[in-house]
């Protein structure tokens, strides 16, 4: 029961905004194939990391969902934590996600 509570609270406060604000942005700037790819694949392989990790350290999982919520962090940079795909992944799509800098 409580792992279906940490499932629910990552896959609404972290895994989702990461899957909206990609799906938004991607289509937006129509970004390349090959990394909408690379980052659907990091966000399905990530999502059971995520949950087992919040599983097995009830803090980290607490701490890091109510600060994503929070937006004291980057739902991305949790995202691009949870493997070494997912890094790169990250890296790949944050200049589409950020927009130009000014």
């Amino acid at each position: 029961m409580i792992q279906d509570l940490f499932a629910w609270l990552l896959a609404t406060f972290v895994i989702g905004p990461v899957q909206a604000e990609f799906a938004n942005k991607m289509q937006a700037a129509q970004a390349p194939a090959a990394i909408i790819s690379q980052v659907q694949g990091c966000i399905v392989s990530a999502t059971p990391i995520l949950i087992n990790r919040a599983t097995s350290d009830v803090f980290w999982g607490v701490t890091t969902t109510i600060s994503v919520a929070a937006g004291l962090t980057d739902a991305k940079t949790v995202l691009a934590q949870a493997s070494p795909e997912c890094a790169s992944a990250v890296t790949a799509v944050r200049p589409f996600l950020d927009g130009p800098r000014v």
